[in-house]
């Protein structure tokens, strides 16, 4: 039997190595351009809360100079458990070995590998055979020209809310394909994502049910794959999360609360506030203390989340006022205050969420990934640094001159709408596409709205919780595109005769 080949094996390779080198390179582009990471106002607070870990785990290094100072304990019996342990070592480690630009390079690590495991994978489930290279570099060329090459920079662990996407869609799609070692390395990858921010847990959590009804609508066997992994993940990240807070309260004797994020922004949204004008004051509702710290200045600015929880001037400030032991009380009680508020306003506490998502949904801007003076400022007391260690975190060239974000951002605009447009046209047209790759990019688009939903209904909408995952539209578009172009041709084999 004869084949006849249009290309030879050697040119290929060196094509897919040529297309690698321009991915990698345009991932970075954000990192060459600024000329180091990129810092928001609470990376100090990961890299302190890594040394404290680290200090803990190798008591013979000094809580001084090359850990920061990072030993220090807050003012008050509590510690906070908003912030990941795990990504705060990671970065920790790197900032002891004085190269934190080396944390975007773990950040292209991930992305690569999630995307490498995806294009394999999904080529072993077509009927025809597409380059691996290809199909991984193509699409993280086209989310280079978005915000993908910010996040990659950015030091917070906002680039694997998109990794954990990419790993749900991926397992639900192609999982009962996937090969052991597969399949235990995307769960890793998952794993790490769902414990590098509570958002992440909570993403995933969400993303659930949709994956029982797409194996519950499949007919292939290993369906059940994807729901058995999701779960295993989301039972190791609420292990973890006890682990740490069993290890916070042996080790220091303190209380692990976690910063009323859900309570603001139930207040702000009108319904929270509407209970408590009603339940106030009550002694055995413990966010009538907040309450009454509102009622504590007249000015409507004070009436936002970020105001609530962090500000500390008497004009603004509410939370962050009161007594140690009533933000202890209305921290804990968050859980209780949600669930009160929700059942005594279903109707008006479901719309503010869901229009909260819709606002999350249109914030897309890189704006919030670059740092202004205060925020390094910021960065750099939480991270405890001396006179010595100043220059470790740098804003750099983006940081110097802003004119470039109002073109960056239309330009991501037209890109995200283009790219959201070609994702739908090729759902609704039948076989553009194989089922398993339309099921992908489906699943990418829930993802996408689950996050808005997580972000804007329990933070607030803001552009950083945007623009993290929106470089998924263009790379599933690409990815789409190269699986319906025709596939690159291949040297036969033996077996493959």
């Amino acid at each position: 039997m004869n084949v006849s080949v249009s290309s030879d094996r050697p040119s290929w390779r060196v094509g897919g190595f040529l297309l690698l080198a321009a991915a990698v390179l345009a991932c970075l582009s954000a990192l060459l351009i600024n000329g180091g990471p990129l810092y928001y106002f609470d990376t100090g607070s990961y890299i302190r809360q890594g040394n404290v870990a680290l200090n803990s785990l190798l008591p013979t290094i000094s809580e001084g100079g090359g850990a920061g100072g990072g030993g220090a304990a807050d003012q008050d019996n509590t510690a906070t458990g908003s912030r990941s342990l795990i990504y705060g070592i990671v970065m920790a480690i790197f900032f002891r070995a004085g190269a934190l630009i080396a944390v975007p390079i773990f950040h292209l690590a991930g992305i690569f590998l999630v995307v490498w495991l995806l294009a394999r994978t999904t080529n072993r489930s077509l009927e025809e055979s597409h380059s691996t290279s290809l199909l991984t570099s193509v699409p993280l060329l086209a989310a280079a020209l978005s915000s993908l090459p910010f996040y990659i920079a950015y030091m917070m662990p906002d680039i694997f809310a998109p990794v954990l996407l990419i790993v749900i869609a991926a397992l639900t799609a192609v999982g009962r394909t996937m090969r052991g070692w597969e399949l235990f390395v995307m769960s890793g990858l998952a794993v790490f994502s769902v414990v590098s921010h509570p958002s992440h847990l909570a993403i995933a959590g969400l993303m659930v049910p949709f994956v029982i009804l797409a194996a519950l609508f499949m007919k292939a066997r290993g369906r059940w794959r994807a729901v058995i992994l999701l779960v295993i993940v989301l039972a190791v990240a609420v292990a973890e999360r006890k682990a740490f807070q069993i290890a916070v309260e042996t080790k220091t004797n303190k209380e692990v609360v976690y910063t009323p994020h859900i309570t603001a922004r139930l207040i702000v949204d009108g319904p929270g506030m509407d209970y408590l004008n009603d339940a106030c004051p009550d002694a055995n509702v413990p966010t009538c203390a907040l309450h009454e710290a509102l009622s504590w200045s007249d000015d409507p600015y004070r009436m936002t989340v970020s105001h609530i929880i962090f500000e500390r001037s008497p004009k603004l400030g509410s939370f962050r006022l009161m007594s140690a032991e009533d933000q202890k009380k209305v921290a804990r009680s968050q859980r209780d205050f949600a669930q009160a508020v929700f059942l005594s306003r279903p109707i008006a506490t479901s719309w503010a969420l869901a229009k909260n998502g819709y606002r999350q949904i249109l914030r897309d801007s890189v704006w919030m990934t670059i740092p202004t003076e205060q925020a390094l400022d910021n960065a750099r007391h939480l991270a405890r640094l001396d006179d010595s260690q100043l220059h470790l975190i740098q804003g750099g060239r983006l940081s110097k001159y802003r004119g470039w974000l109002t073109p960056v951002n239309a330009l991501h605009g037209f890109v995200y709408a283009v790219s959201f447009a070609i994702i739908v046209v090729l759902l609704l047209t039948p076989r553009s596409v194989p089922r398993d790759v339309k099921l992908f990019a489906l699943f990418i688009l829930i993802g996408i709205a689950v996050n808005a939903l997580v972000c804007g209904g329990v933070s607030q909408p803001a552009d950083r919780y945007g623009a993290r995952v929106m470089w998924l539209l263009p790379f599933t578009a690409a990815f789409l595109l190269v699986i319906k172009w025709p596939a690159v041709p291949r040297v036969a084999t033996k077996g493959d005769l």
